[in-house]
């Protein structure tokens, strides 16, 4: 029997419902709801099996022989339909706005654990999920809007949109709800579509394999994070990233999965291209459960609720992009801003900050220029903020000049900049009523010198 031949025999097994990825190599098999991926070892004792089966002898090399030319015979696997969320009963098609079963067709590699049911009537979260309900009213201090975004970011998991090139950060204390909105996320995406990594493991090749296969990836309890958030950002944003898996060859393949960090103090980042930050949707969670009042079963409780939650989410954002909408909202949201100036001093630094759209503000200047006049010079401005606030390793004026527009940019301000006889002006001025905390013998009517 040729290899070709043993191939066929080991697709029988699988009623020939085989595909090939082609980035990984790897072999998938359709098990009636989502195309599973099949280890190369499984593959060989499967074909292994049939060989025990019929008493007959085979050899290493032949097995491996076997699954080579198996690989050779079977279909590529082609991408899933963004459009369809899929149920252990079906799919639910988000263009169609219907419910149906499932096809081998659809290509789809997640599903959720949940049955999909319709609805009882007049079905509201208040009634139908009310321990959801009040849940998430305490960690959005009953305020509407914020209730709104957590529901977009809900949906975001549920429906697996990593290509809106967004991550999700939760911050707050311990025991403001952080943990349950995680869990939330873990129940929708599915507990098997879910794996817990860390930022490291996202910037290193070697450990990035183990979120291969995932829809969702949740980085817990982070400790404070300080970097360029490479990793983080290539994977948002849709870039292929090397894989090194053990024992297999190195490949390079795109992650869909949705990024959800949670941590009591918020990443801080040094990118400041823009690459993260217009991918980082931020919620702080600021109402902290008193100790009595927390409940021990809530998860089990919430978990009971799923399927109306789902059902809910699903019928608010039929329209997928009305969730995109207020992600992007809550992006540009006071709270995230706030979150933001606490973690990047010179973010901070522009909040005392007032623009023009004309080059009629402080001279930028450097260090060297004596003497040192904060109500002249931005630069100086600057250095005064960081020593006021007992800050160490400011920045040099080379890379503040790089670091500032994107800095302005959390304010939807631009950095503009012109030569003039006295150096090169800005259209920055200090708002002086918030710089004099900071300000070394700041006269609030004292005004920059030409």
């Amino acid at each position: 029997m040729g290899a070709s031949q043993r191939g066929e025999v080991l697709l029988a097994r699988y009623d020939s419902d085989l595909a090939l990825d082609g980035a990984s190599e790897t072999v998938h098999h359709y098990d009636g709801i989502v195309w599973r991926p099949v280890s190369d070892r499984d593959l060989k004792r499967e074909m292994v099996a049939a060989f025990m089966e019929e008493k007959l002898p085979y050899s290493p090399h032949g097995i491996s022989s076997a699954v080579d030319a198996l690989k050779l015979q079977l279909p590529m696997m082609q991408p899933p339909e963004r459009h369809l969320i899929g149920f252990s009963n079906g799919v639910f098609d988000l263009k169609a706005c219907h419910f149906r079963a499932h096809r081998k067709s659809d290509w789809l590699l997640l599903a959720n654990d949940v049955a999909f049911n319709s609805p009882v009537s007049g079905e509201t979260l208040k009634d139908h999920a009310p321990q959801f309900w009040r849940w998430l009213n305490r960690a959005t201090a009953n305020c509407e809007n914020k209730f709104e975004r957590v529901l977009a970011a809900l949906f975001m998991v549920l429906a697996n949109r990593y290509d809106w090139q967004l991550f999700l950060e939760i911050t707050g204390a311990g025991g403001s709800g952080k943990s349950i909105l995680a869990e939330i996320c873990s129940m929708l995406a599915g507990k098997g579509n879910t794996v817990s990594a860390s930022m490291a493991a996202l910037e290193n090749p070697r450990e990035r394999a183990l979120i291969v296969g995932y829809s969702l990836i949740i980085l817990p309890d982070q400790t404070r994070y300080v970097g360029d958030g490479s990793g983080i950002k290539a994977i948002t944003g849709g870039d292929e990233v090397a894989i090194d898996p053990k024992h297999k060859q190195p490949y390079s393949t795109r992650i869909p999965a949705v990024v959800l960090a949670v941590n009591n103090n918020a990443m801080s980042f040094s990118d400041r291209s823009g690459g993260v930050s217009r991918r980082r949707v931020i919620f702080n969670f600021s109402e902290v459960v008193p100790e009595n009042e927390r409940d021990p079963l809530l998860r089990d409780k919430i978990a009971a609720e799923l399927p109306v939650i789902i059902r809910h989410l699903l019928h608010w954002f039929v329209d997928p992009q009305a969730a995109r909408r207020l992600l992007a909202e809550q992006q540009k949201s006071a709270e995230a801003l706030d979150i933001k100036r606490g973690t990047d001093p010179l973010v901070d630094f522009c909040g005392y900050l007032v623009a023009s759209h004309e080059t009629d503000g402080l001279l930028i200047g450097n260090a060297e220029i004596v003497p040192f006049n904060p109500r002249k010079y931005l630069y100086h401005a600057y250095l005064a903020y960081m020593k006021g606030n007992n800050l160490n390793k400011p920045v040099s004026v080379t890379r503040f000049g790089m670091d500032m527009p994107g800095a302005l940019a959390e304010y939807n301000q631009h950095y503009l900049r012109k030569k003039s006889k006295y150096g090169i002006r800005s259209n920055l001025s200090l708002n002086i009523d918030t710089a004099i905390g900071w300000m070394p013998k700041l006269a609030r009517d004292n005004l920059p010198e030409e």
